[in-house]
């Protein structure tokens, strides 16, 4: 039998109280991260309750996933809404008291007549360990203990529906059960299977999978039915229905029964493990390409089991990354940034997976929600501080793809390419130069990624020169393609294409002068003294012009574009030159840009561009990390809007980085990976190195 003890994870907990849980978000959320790993494994609860309320993934569309427990006969549903039909008796749903989050777990208390229900999720975020984050599984863990010192019987049951194969419920679906080494297995497909397609972001191949231990008992069958012999008898019958049948057709359920026997104190925790898994998870240039973890398991069966009894580690590992996050977020800016960075972490990492193999591991990401471009360059940048402050590997596995399509014959355009595919998981390029330009923004980003990579302090000098040398030429012809437009950008889109076209955009110029005076940083690594000299002044040379172009009339701040009276745009990429310390931008900048940024605070943060009343998280996160120094308080009043957006939001969405700040509704993004710049702060305590 492959059983939890009680002592691994109530130590493990322990750890965690003592380290971070003082630290611990109790914000109410938008949406609460359940099983949030890969742009595929992305399950919330947009609800205020775990009971009577089925989770859904990111887009909205129903995941069925419900818990029940027997308590002396009487049944409690601790999770889903099974409750809310009438076709199973389930009277009473288990009260919850409090909800905690942090940036790997989400844990949920709730009381069941006279049994208190802890419910655990843990998505981990293995960034040391690239064979254990490239596992498309997360973990549930629930616990019941009597809360009147009485002994009661109690029996613990949850199922997984054929909605977490599809999302299109018309559709027929398989499934299969297995058991080996301990443990259970309940696996679902389309019968058809569709590589490499979506249907509402959701893919259409590969097998959703649910697994316990397996003194479990078990069943399948319709929903009514599996839900219906737990309430009645507390256990399953271990049969398994064999209508295939499909998804929505009296709706095929999964179900584990676990009886716990007759208990006083505290059960030993039951363990889940719930995710989606395809052995080829993307297609490169038409190419399928293998995920990452068959590198290391020979099938599915094998990495599930090893995922399952890996349970220790995850905890251990989940718990200490934990504790740093929220210990130095709260040192940086109080319980606010912490509430931040405890619903940023995991969504930031769920929109990435790894492909290829061990020698050559590649990371891909899907911009979520917006376009459902690959490996989009303006959402790599600006959800790249989490992976500089944790392992700036991350932003090569990142770039990789992309300098293989510019380097290789699939582009041929003088700047930077926008995205390698225009839906995920599809990186089928843009030979023909057909995509949404934005050379100025993606080329400069291109610079900065690399620089943030070569001169981050983790990254050895070899390493470093390396990866410069081998990607000199293309950066090259970027920073000479900067110098050609950047002073004077017309024409250009920025990465907030939503707002329109821009002329002379001020904060656009910045970004293209930063990135020469990173390039020159980057020509000085590779040995190449004239490149050194020429953008080390020509950069100079900008700056200054740029700041007479930029600023306004009464030289109270520096305009959004050249060629307006007035008007402002965060110049958030000025993180930029504090993280790299390029030492461009004037100190007496920083501090009227901060003062005047003060006055434009509304209820819930700093609307971004003057043209509008909404705001981007990552860029008033960024502004915070690169202003604050020169006004500490704009730092403490973004952070405190930002957080106080998420606790009243009325958008019941994942983290959603676009918002009004008058009403702190939700713009239209939700779930992307760019809440990764929520970590701009924290990227500041280990600047770059030259």
């Amino acid at each position: 039998m492959v059983e939890l003890k009680k002592s691994v994870i109530l130590s493990s907990l322990i750890v965690s109280c003592t380290a971070a849980t003082q630290y611990a978000s109790n914000v109410r959320a938008p949406s609460y991260p359940l099983a949030v790993r890969q742009p595929y494994v992305s399950t919330w609860l947009p609800h205020d309750s775990l009971s009577g309320n089925w989770p859904t993934f990111w887009s909205g569309t129903v995941k069925g996933w419900e818990g029940l427990i027997r308590v002396d006969g009487k049944t409690y549903e601790w999770m889903g809404a099974a409750s809310t039909g009438s076709e199973v008796n389930i009277t009473n749903v288990a009260k919850q008291n409090a909800i905690t989050t942090t940036p790997t777990q989400t844990v949920f208390s709730l009381t069941a007549g006279p049994v208190n229900v802890n419910v655990t999720f843990l998505s981990p975020v293995e960034y040391k360990d690239i064979k254990r984050q490239s596992i498309p599984l997360s973990y549930m863990f629930v616990t019941a203990e009597p809360s009147d010192g009485k002994s009661h019987s109690v029996q613990i049951y949850s199922d997984i529906t054929a909605e977490w194969a599809t999302s299109d419920t018309s559709q027929q679906v398989v499934w299969n059960v297995t058991s080996s080494n301990g443990i259970r297995t309940w696996s679902t497909s389309l019968k058809d299977q569709y590589p490499f397609g979506e249907v509402s972001d959701y893919p259409t191949w590969g097998q959703a999978t649910y697994t316990t231990s397996n003194n479990a008992t078990y069943a399948s069958g319709a929903d009514v039915d599996v839900r219906s012999a737990f309430v009645k008898n507390g256990k399953l019958n271990n049969t398994n229905d064999s209508n295939f049948r499909c998804a929505s057709c009296s709706w095929p359920t999964f179900g584990f029964a676990h009886d716990l026997g007759n208990i006083k104190a505290a059960s030993d925790p039951i363990q889940f493990v719930v995710g989606h898994l395809r052995e080829q998870n993307v297609q490169i240039l038409n190419q399928s390409t293998n995920a990452l973890w068959t590198e290391y398991w020979s099938d599915a069966n094998s990495m599930i089991e090893f995922f399952y009894k890996d349970v220790s580690t995850a905890q251990s590992n989940a718990n200490k990354l934990d504790a740093k996050i929220l210990k130095e977020a709260y040192k940086a800016e109080g319980q606010p940034y912490a509430d931040i960075l405890s619903l940023s972490l995991r969504q930031a990492f769920a929109g990435t997976e790894f492909a290829g193999n061990s020698t050559s591991p590649t990371l891909y990401m899907k911009e979520i929600s917006s376009d459902g471009n690959m490996q989009t360059v303006d959402m790599l940048f600006p959800s790249s501080p989490v992976f500089y402050y944790l392992n700036a590997d991350y932003l090569k596995y990142l770039m990789d793809p992309l300098f293989y399509q510019m380097e290789n014959g699939y582009w041929s355009k003088p700047f930077s390419i926008h995205d390698i595919g225009s839906h995920y998981p599809n990186a089928s390029g843009h030979a023909d130069g057909n995509e949404e330009d934005m050379p100025i923004e993606e080329s400069a980003d291109m610079i900065f990624m690399v620089a943030n990579y070569i001169f981050n302090p983790a990254t050895a000098a070899a390493d470093a020169k390396a990866y410069a040398q081998k990607h000199y030429k293309i950066l090259s012809s970027w920073a000479e393609y900067l110098y050609n437009n950047c002073l004077y950008p017309t024409n250009q889109l920025t990465t907030d294409d939503f707002i329109g076209q821009t002329q002379l955009n001020s904060g656009l110029a910045l970004k293209g002068i930063l990135s020469m005076k990173a390039f020159s940083e980057i020509a000085h690594l590779v040995g190449n003294n004239n490149e050194t000299k020429f953008y080390t002044n020509a950069s100079a040379s900008y700056i200054k012009t740029w700041i007479t172009e930029s600023q306004s009339a009464d030289k109270s701040h520096l305009k959004l574009e050249y060629n307006v009276t007035d008007g402002y745009e965060l110049k958030y990429n000025a993180f930029q030159d504090k993280l790299l310390k390029l030492n461009l931008v004037p100190s007496d900048i920083y501090t009227e840009e901060a003062n005047y940024y003060l006055s434009k605070m509304d209820t819930y943060g700093m609307p971004f561009v003057s043209t509008h009343n909404y705001t981007k998280t990552d860029w008033e996160t960024w502004t915070a990390a690169a202003f604050g120094d020169a006004n500490p308080t704009l730092r403490t009043k973004i952070v405190k809007g930002l957080s106080n957006y998420l606790a009243d939001t009325p958008t019941r969405v994942p983290f959603s980085d676009w918002y009004n700040t008058t009403s702190a509704a939700g713009e239209g993004f939700l779930a992307r990976p760019a809440v990764g710049g929520h970590f701009a702060i924290l990227a500041l305590n280990t600047p770059a190195k030259h």
